[in-house]
């Protein structure tokens, strides 16, 4: 799998717009939904804040896996990039490993403040 199928988990639609003005995709696992939002719920949450943004958005559903796809179409990935994703996501939920969120993902550390100690590191040289 390349980096981009390190999948991390973004918190709130905000964040998702944020993503999609970046040229970032997204997938919704379905199966999240005994947690929080069902996909139509979610779907519509993300709809709203796109709209309101003014940012354009597709959503692609894959039945066959539970999952869908969110892009903006005015940067969409590559078919082998949302498919890199798609076997991640489906690595995760197979092997039953927790998602982590961005900070964790990108820092590799459990330490929220992680983030922010590395930027400062890297301003100070």
């Amino acid at each position: 799998m390349s980096r981009v199928a390190r999948p991390y988990m973004t918190g709130t639609a905000r964040e998702v717009v944020g993503k999609l003005l970046l040229g970032e995709w997204l997938i919704f696992d379905h199966q999240w939904s005994h947690a929080g939002p069902d996909p139509a719920l979610w779907r519509e949450i993300v709809q709203e804040v796109c709209n309101r943004e003014d940012v354009a958005v597709a959503f692609i559903t894959i039945p066959r896996h539970d999952l869908t796809v969110v892009v903006n179409p005015a940067c969409q990935p590559s078919f082998e990039q949302v498919r890199d994703s798609i076997d991640a996501m489906l690595h995760h939920r197979l092997t039953g490993r927790q998602i982590p969120s961005e900070v964790v993902a990108k820092t590799g550390s459990e330490d929220p403040l992680a983030a922010d100690r590395a930027r400062h590191r890297l301003r100070s040289r």
